[in-house]
């Protein structure tokens, strides 16, 4: 690792001294391409931040201290990056400047696009806003904390370069309804500025450079199941026939009837090669059902299934492999329809967490729990990814490992839960669910951004055009939610 030391943006290490840092950084990937950069000012506390650091076993990181940057990020940004838990490594293309560890070779690939910029702090965020979601894995470590925030116009330059035009009048739209005020000058310049777009071959930054060693991969299975006898039956014969087989499958079965019995005979007809436990109950709800599963679990590793998936004899080797190579403690595959196609190829943080196509690790499952009051509803799943990241690890998509989803159009729920707000004149508008897991999860101003969108999203369903009238319904409906999301 190349130490490269600057004071407010001037480079101070022998060699570069006296140029502006981010001049200095590709100087410096130039002279030593195959090396991790690590760039802190002259104070910043680096063995702690190298502490933190995982093995770098590959060069597709990105790490810096911990800085928010700028809150306003909140009203066009809509995901789990911004609520930055402090105290962990925290999944993040957020950056700051005081230390920052980043690959030359990635710093190479984005010359084209980024070498002209001077300001380090967007340099930094730039780059890290782009590389994400194309395979770069960035994190923030919980050292150094700064508050250093982009200027309002660069703000506004940011939001035009690297999201869709329409976020700059969303952006404008509520600094002025929400905050009163009017940044007219900044939202001119952005006029002036054309869309960013980084070019990298993750793959390339990916090949790993040597697995880390881990504990031997074994694997339970939790699988909640209601009317669907014959679609779990292929699933167990299709795991019956993995090359790495599971420890144990554990099958909740749910049927609401008090008076029915299991539908699941072939679980003891049949032999298996691996333990089965089956617990048949009168409860329904996924949440409940994945909780009850995960307390019967022993293995290392916890896989997250649906009861209506099908996949090749291998897929738990290349998991195996997967985890080794991305050192990962959450995979998520790829979850595909039939008829959808996945041409990924390089590992990914992922925005979500999906409840029926994940593997995670023991340390998250004895930490995290689908949160009850979200049963019946929405965005249990996203939740608990959220739970995931702020115990301080990371949800990684595997694009390349994929399971086909049936969608089977039997079984699941006989009739529409009922929920408390069913017969209220004004119904809530988003759902209570959906409040709940935003004010639980997000930022303030990220769920300020996201009743913006909403307000627009929402014009015409309330049974008027006219807009005064569609503000007045929306508000109520709104407040309804909000209500109702406290409540859970």
């Amino acid at each position: 690792m190349i130490s490269l030391l600057h004071h407010k943006g001037i480079a101070m290490t022998r060699g570069y001294k006296g140029l502006p840092i981010v001049e200095a950084i590709y100087k410096c990937a130039q002279v030593n391409p195959d090396d991790y950069l690590l760039v802190h000012e002259k104070t910043a506390d680096i063995d702690t931040f190298k502490n933190a650091l995982p093995e770098l076993h590959h060069q597709a990181y990105f790490f810096s201290n911990y800085n928010h940057t700028h809150e306003d990020f909140g009203y066009v940004e809509d995901g789990p990056f911004l609520n930055i838990n402090k105290k962990v490594r925290y999944p993040t293309w957020l950056k700051g400047t005081a230390i920052v560890c980043i690959h030359a070779k990635l710093v190479t690939m984005t010359a084209i696009t980024h070498a002209s910029e001077k300001d380090y702090l967007y340099w930094l965020n730039s780059i890290g806003r782009l590389s994400r979601p194309l395979g770069v894995l960035n994190y923030q470590i919980p050292t150094a904390i700064q508050n250093e925030e982009f200027k309002e116009k660069d703000l506004y330059r940011f939001v035009k370069q690297h999201y869709k035009t329409r976020w700059v009048f969303i952006l404008l739209l509520c600094h002025l309804w929400y905050e009163k005020r009017f940044p007219l000058s900044s939202f001119i310049k952005t006029l002036f500025y054309k869309r960013k777009v980084l070019n990298l071959k993750a793959e390339d930054l990916q090949s790993v450079v040597k697995y880390k060693d881990s504990e031997e991969f074994k694997y339970d299975v939790i699988i909640p199941t209601m009317g669907r006898p014959s679609y779990l039956k292929d699933v167990l014969l299709d795991f019956a026939s993995q090359t790495i087989l599971p420890q144990k499958i554990v099958i909740i079965e749910q049927n609401e009837e008090k008076n029915t019995s299991t539908q699941l005979d072939y679980l003891t007809t049949q032999s298996w090669p691996f333990n089965i436990a089956h617990d048949f109950i009168h409860q329904t709800g996924a949440c409940n059902a994945r909780n009850k599963a995960i307390l019967q679990t022993s293995a290392i590793w916890v896989l997250f299934f649906d009861d209506d998936n099908r996949f090749d004899n291998d897929i738990m080797e290349r998991v195996s492999i997967a985890i080794k190579s991305t050192d990962s403690k959450v995979l998520n595959l790829a979850y595909l329809q039939k008829g959808e196609v996945e041409i990924g190829t390089s590992f990914k943080q992922w925005e979500s967490f999906g409840s029926g196509c994940s593997i995670v690790h023991r340390e998250i499952v004895e930490g995290c729990r689908f949160d009850m009051a979200l049963e019946y509803g929405y965005g249990e799943d996203v939740d608990y990814g959220m739970q995931i990241r702020q115990a301080g690890f990371d949800v990684i998509y595997a694009p390349q490992i994929q399971l086909l989803h049936l969608k089977a159009p039997v079984g699941g729920f006989r009739k529409p839960h009922v929920f408390p707000w069913h017969n209220d004149p004004i119904q809530p508008k988003p759902s209570p669910q959906i409040m709940y897991h935003r004010k639980k999860n997000y930022t303030a101003k990220q769920l300020l951004g996201y009743k913006m969108v909403q307000f627009f999203k929402t014009y015409g369903v309330f049974d008027t055009k006219l807009p005064w009238t569609h503000y007045k319904k929306y508000k109520q409906a709104w407040e309804q939610s909000e209500k109702w999301g406290t409540q859970l």
